[in-house]
């Protein structure tokens, strides 16, 4: 079996990243290529492209007019004093919920060794295990827009467990959050179908996988069993596509949850499908390495700093549990075991 490289890709990575540089920022980042606005999401998805790959410290050292105290600075002046939210100016990148663009800032200010600045007001509204469990069939959207709304459950979970106990809104909410979450999982497929239009359907689609995973990123942070991880295997499987991804033809976070849910639910189990597994990882890898590898690829198809960001998280995945795949001169870092959010 070949090792894959990535030598192609790191060669090219920080000119892909001077794309996103905006001129006369002290190198700070915007999300879209040559543009004037310093934005949340370019600032935060380069702190995980760099880190990654464990290319910040060399970024740093190239880049002597990007200075990382202003960089954290520049994170934390997106959070509004009087609720904790961080949002940018406007509407979020991509309409990212506020939940997920706070997690997303709080997890990337703990990979810089920071903090946000601010409390998070919200966090009095959950106290009870009434509150809490009125939040979660509420709030997030379990139906048509069950993948983006579950950046509102998933996000703030993410937020508390980042933070750390102190942070709680009570000692017991994650006990009260998992709790709901186990009782409405789907035992038949593994993923969260309780929305009407699941209802009223049989067949799975990405929609679930891409929304179910923003919980399982906090269940396994906080060492809570995936609800019947093996129909979670099944149902991951049935949605490769005949490239090897799980959307389309370009890798993105879409990618990372499924190769996520596959790897962390197979340690679940007593090596469930693994051989079925690991051919589907080979699958993935034997595209995207070669599609990373191509500088115009990356490119043209990665025009945005946020796209890219999961797709480097999901070779780091496959890296931890199966590392005699690559010929990397650095071993990546996994930075969902460090913050449970990307």
């Amino acid at each position: 079996m070949n090792e894959y490289n990535l030598d192609s890709f790191l060669s090219s990575l920080f000119e892909w990243i001077e794309g996103f540089v905006v001129p006369g920022n002290s190198g700070l980042f915007s999300v879209k290529r040559n543009s004037k606005k310093v934005t949340l999401y370019g600032l935060t998805d380069m702190v995980f492209n760099l880190t990654i790959p464990k290319k910040l410290q060399a970024y740093l050292y190239t880049h002597s007019e990007l200075d990382l105290d202003h960089w954290i600075n520049a994170i934390q002046s997106f959070q509004d004093p009087k609720t904790g939210w961080f949002r940018e100016r406007g509407f979020n990148f991509g309409f990212h919920f506020k939940e997920h663009s706070t997690a997303f800032a709080i997890a990337a200010l703990k990979l810089l060794n920071a903090e946000p600045n601010f409390e998070l007001r919200y966090k009095s509204k959950l106290i009870t295990k009434r509150k809490v469990r009125n939040w979660l069939r509420r709030a997030p959207e379990w139906g048509l827009l069950f993948w983006p709304g579950s950046h509102r459950g998933g996000g703030l979970g993410a937020i508390f467990a980042t933070l750390g106990e102190d942070s709680y809104p009570n000692e017991n909410f994650f006990n009260w959050y998992f709790d709901w979450l186990d009782e409405h999982a789907d035992p038949g497929v593994g993923f969260w179908r309780i929305g009407w239009n699941q209802k009223l359907k049989k067949r799975i689609t990405k929609h679930e996988l891409g929304g179910s995973i923003h919980y399982y990123w906090i269940y396994n942070f906080l060492k809570r069993p995936i609800p019947y991880p093996e129909r979670v295997i099944d149902s991951t499987l049935s949605l490769q596509n005949e490239l090897g991804l799980w959307d389309k033809d370009v890798s993105y976070c879409i990618d990372l949850d499924a190769v996520f849910a596959l790897l962390r639910s197979l340690g679940q189990t007593n090596r469930y499908r693994k051989n079925d597994i690991e051919n589907a990882i080979i699958k993935y890898l034997d595209y995207t390495i070669t599609t990373l590898n191509d500088k115009k690829f990356l490119f043209r198809c990665y025009d945005n700093t946020h796209r890219l960001t999961g797709c480097l998280e999901a070779i780091a995945e496959i890296q931890k549990y199966m590392p005699h795949l690559f010929n990397l001169k650095d071993h990546w870092i996994e930075t969902l075991d460090i913050t449970p959010w990307i």
